[in-house]
């Protein structure tokens, strides 16, 4: 009932538009069609049939299985996560699972006469691009599908919690698969990694392997920069709140309310421009959300002492 008035921003298979949401829905109807909670779902139908015997769906059975929690990156120094476990963000990407477990998932993709699990036409469906990202990508049931080469097709696919990042692929052609776990993520580290799996592809194809570059926290060290310019002014304009000066009260009053606007809307705008939540970036970029923080106060800090001294200070 509540996703009754919900209306589709556009047809299914016309724009890409990738959402957590949408696959939150799939696992309440999974339990609505079947009956059972999701995790028991998976677990019976899903885990078991492919032999992965560490994997688990919620919260308890991860803890259970040898889940433990990650890191996050501050400045890219690794620091032991505080993000607890989402216990009902299974359907979109908090099943846990360890190295061997999704050796068996890329055997299952590249099983394809196997019909143990799925019958053939429905591992052939769920192989089966559905919408055109681009020239090279395409998007399907939960898969992407790149084109490497004339002759070379990659299905894969990636996933990140604030604490932990990961890579699975498989080759059509070679038949070669491959996954990247890692135990610390942070948003602005993630193409590091999509560096690292073209490398290793590379060397599968028996091409020169791609050099990651050292990661380098350029937008951490221009929003650093930026809190130290406005500690700097903030300092100036309490040294001349201090100091009765003649001053251009209009001006100051317009400094102060523009500082004050930049603090409102600073926030705002982030998240408009990354298209993300702010809590989601707090989580997933912990270091800018802190730097964010700050400077938002020392823009809040500015506007204030400007309109200070500009109703205080004698006018010309």
């Amino acid at each position: 009932m509540r996703l009754s008035n919900v209306k589709l921003t556009a047809l299914p298979g016309e724009k890409y538009q990738y959402s957590n949401a949408n696959y939150i829905v799939l696992g309440a109807l999974i339990e609505e069609i079947t009956n059972d909670t999701y995790p028991s779902y998976m677990e019976k139908h899903g885990f078991q049939l492919l032999n992965m015997n560490g994997a688990a769906a919620s919260k308890e059975t991860a803890y259970e299985k040898g889940y433990l929690t990650g890191y996050q990156s501050w400045f890219g120094i690794p620091r032991k996560s505080v993000v607890s476990y989402d216990n009902a963000g299974a359907p979109y990407g908090y099943i846990t699972a360890n190295l061997e477990d999704m050796i068996q998932f890329i055997m299952f993709l590249n099983r394809q006469e196997d019909t143990q699990f799925l019958k053939k036409e429905n591992i052939d469906l769920y192989l089966t691009p559905l919408y055109n990202i681009n020239s090279e990508k395409s998007y399907g049931f939960g898969l992407r599908t790149t084109s490497i080469n004339e002759s070379e097709t990659m299905i894969w696919h990636s996933g990140s919690t604030p604490d932990a990042r990961t890579e699975i692929f498989t080759l059509n052609k070679s038949g070669w698969g491959g996954v990247i776990l890692t135990n610390k993520n942070h948003v602005l580290e993630e193409p590091a990694l999509s560096v690292l799996k073209k490398g290793i592809i590379n060397i599968l194809n028996e091409e020169e392997p791609v050099d990651p570059h050292k990661s380098i926290p350029f937008t951490q060290i221009v929003m650093s920069t930026v809190i130290l310019a406005l500690f700097i002014s903030s300092i100036m304009l309490i040294k001349k709140y201090k100091h009765k000066e003649t001053v251009k009260k209009l001006t100051w009053l317009f400094v102060g309310a523009l500082f004050l606007l930049l603090s409102i809307i600073f926030i705002p705008l982030l998240t408009y421009c990354t298209s993300s939540p702010w809590r989601t970036i707090k989580i997933f970029a912990a270091d800018v959300g802190l730097l964010t923080s700050i400077i938002v106060i020392l823009l809040a800090v500015n506007g204030l002492l400007s309109i200070f001294i500009g109703i205080r200070q004698k006018s010309i």
